[in-house]
């Protein structure tokens, strides 16, 4: 057994975990204890009723996650951990401890978890909000390396001390880094062990640690849109609630566990005493050191009290709340489907339509054309109110399962791909709160991906229950090469009038659209077929065809039975009859692609 420290608490651990112990065993009896052992396949009866999903199941102060292909996790109480491994190795077992089963713990003892990095000023705590993916841990590194300590990685801990004022808990002193990122920021000599084996991720010491909770002092929450810059917006008044609640880390275990109302006040609380503004940074590139530059600078604002943040920093301490086992429900040991896999299966609609393409291939105009098809108004559409937009998966997937999708390898997503996918359709279907995802019972409901249908291995990733047809849009890749339009020719004249493209062009140049690339001049180029005639040289055709030769071959966009030998000869490859026919966009039904 090893002692360690982690968001205030005092941790004994039976597996090695990736952090510092402590130089000598704990003289006090730990909060946390960590053993291996025995763990059963369901959780016994007890107090309240009992939440199901795909892997792991709760009831108030117990938790049980069951990912077969590395452990399972027992937490009760907020006080034990009880892991048995079944064919994970100690990184694999010890990644889904910190990321999930820790969560937990802390939920069950009434710790706020929210979905942020954080790092210290001299203000006090600062929280950097967001969704995964969009580089809170990179920027808390580049803060780190503007002399802003790290308190906190990926899930930052938050409990109301005396006064109701707001503390930060201080985490692991580490961050968790994909190999590109470390990489591209010349990190890479600084990270040590692998999250976990056969995974490019690796665990990166933070140069600068604080080890004692702080107030809270502002919450920054970043997201990535079309700016070609970047921005610091205080939120509007009234949002800031929602900003926190919907940055709440492993939401549904929480309810499950009857935590709701005490994390309502808490992020209620918080929401009203500390200053909360919007960060928002270009898609591409990711300009991470004029990101930590505005925001350093931002902080040392609030230090010299100029952003409203400032406040003499309030003495350090705070109580670490002990175990609360929750409301427990009536009707102790009953076994429900609350928040699971089934709850809307009985009243869902026939299921998702997937508008799926290669990138660049036509899927926005499609979607601007069945978005006008459907308005009842027969006004004009809106180039950022188009139904059939991405669902953000990653996060949905995220609470679905319980775990971090950043943790799995892509066999352990692709294997749970399927049936989330079935979730995720029968509440799009059962829930239409607007035309985006099709207002009227009946509607479809469109869902745009551009996803290939199997993963690497074979295993498809679209499931045959919850999905009621695919529309695949195929375009030449010489147009696709090109165009930063997409392209349908769709036969209803009047869908066609109010969708069409000389008005998507007028609105964006009065109004941003919001996939547009901010390096880009706009995103509705020309909307013509064949323009890569003009605008690619005959080399870069023939790399083109080169590259794409089978597949352009076998749906005519290139004459003869040799494209490649006519590429080597110098001609230019030249629309047959059919070219003409898939330039515009084709439509294939059914579940396969």
């Amino acid at each position: 057994m090893r002692d360690y420290r982690a968001y205030g608490l005092r941790v004994r651990s039976a597996i090695p975990l990736p952090f510092d112990p402590l130089p000598e065993p704990d003289a006090f009896e730990p909060d946390v204890t960590v053993r291996l052992g025995a763990v059963p396949a369901g959780l016994p009866d007890g107090p309240g009723n009992i939440t199901h999903t795909a892997v792991w199941q709760a009831r108030p102060s117990a938790f049980l996650l069951d990912f077969g292909e590395v452990a399972r996790y027992l937490v009760t109480g907020g006080r034990e951990v009880l892991i048995e491994p079944l064919g994970g190795n100690e990184d694999d077992v010890a990644a889904f401890f910190t990321s999930s089963a820790f969560t937990v713990l802390l939920q069950q003892r009434g710790v706020v978890t929210l979905h942020a990095a954080a790092v210290a000023a001299k203000a006090g705590a600062v929280l950097l909000l967001g969704r995964s993916g969009v580089g809170k841990s990179s920027l808390a590194v580049a803060l780190v390396e503007r002399g802003h300590p790290l308190l906190a990685d990926d899930v930052t801990g938050v409990v109301l001390g005396a006064g109701g004022r707001a503390m930060a808990l201080p985490g692991f002193a580490r961050q968790r880094l994909w190999v590109h990122t470390l990489n591209e920021m010349r990190w890479r000599e600084r990270a040590q062990s692998r999250v976990r084996q056969g995974m490019e991720k690796y665990w990166m010491p933070a140069q600068r640690a604080c080890t004692e909770p702080l107030p809270v002092r502002a919450a920054l929450v970043l997201t990535a849109n079309d700016r070609s810059d970047v921005g610091i917006e205080p939120a509007p008044t009234g949002s800031a609630f929602w900003l926190l609640w919907e940055n709440t880390h492993r939401r549904r275990a929480m309810d499950a566990m009857g935590q709701r109302p005490a994390h309502f006040r808490a992020v209620t609380a918080l929401a009203q005493s500390v200053p909360v503004a919007r960060v928002t940074r270009p898609r591409h590139p990711f300009l991470l050191d004029e990101l930590a530059d505005r925001v350093a600078i931002h902080l040392h604002d609030a230090d010299a009290g100029r952003t409203g943040l400032a406040g003499g920093a309030d003495p350090i301490g705070c109580a670490i709340p002990a175990s609360r086992a929750g409301t427990a429900g009536a009707g102790a040991g009953r076994r429900t489907q609350g928040n699971g896999d089934a709850e809307m299966s009985a009243q869902s609609a026939p299921g998702i339509v997937w508008i799926a393409a290669w990138p660049k291939s036509g899927t926005t105009w499609l979607r601007a054309v069945l978005t006008s098809y459907l308005r009842e108004d027969g006004g004009a559409v809106s180039i950022n109110a188009l139904i059939g937009q991405s669902a953000n998966h990653r996060e949905a997937f995220n609470e679905y399962l319980g775990l971090d999708s950043s943790d799995m390898t892509d066999e352990e997503v692709a294997r749970y791909l399927p049936r989330f996918r079935e979730v995720l359709a029968e509440r799009l279907c059962a829930n239409r709160p607007s035309l985006e995802w099709g207002r009227r019972r009946n509607d479809p409901v469109f869902v745009k991906t551009h996803e290939a249908y199997r993963a690497p291995g074979g295993t498809p990733r679209f499931p045959q229950a919850g999905s009621a047809g695919v529309v695949y849009l195929l375009r030449n890749p010489l147009d696709v090469a090109v165009s930063y339009a997409h392209h349908l020719n769709w036969p209803i004249d009047r869908t066609i009038e109010q969708a069409a493209f000389h008005r998507l062009q007028a609105q964006e140049a009065e109004s941003r659209y919001s996939e547009k690339q901010p390096t880009a001049p706009s995103f509705f180029r020309a909307g013509v077929a064949g323009s890569w005639r003009t605008a690619l040289t005959t080399a870069q055709v023939r790399a083109l065809t080169g590259a794409h030769r089978e597949v352009m071959a076998r749906f005519g966009y290139l004459r003869g039975d040799s494209p490649a030998s006519r590429s080597r000869g110098g001609r230019t490859p030249s629309p047959s009859s059919a070219t003409r026919r898939h330039s515009s966009s084709r439509k294939a039904g059914g579940r396969r692609r």
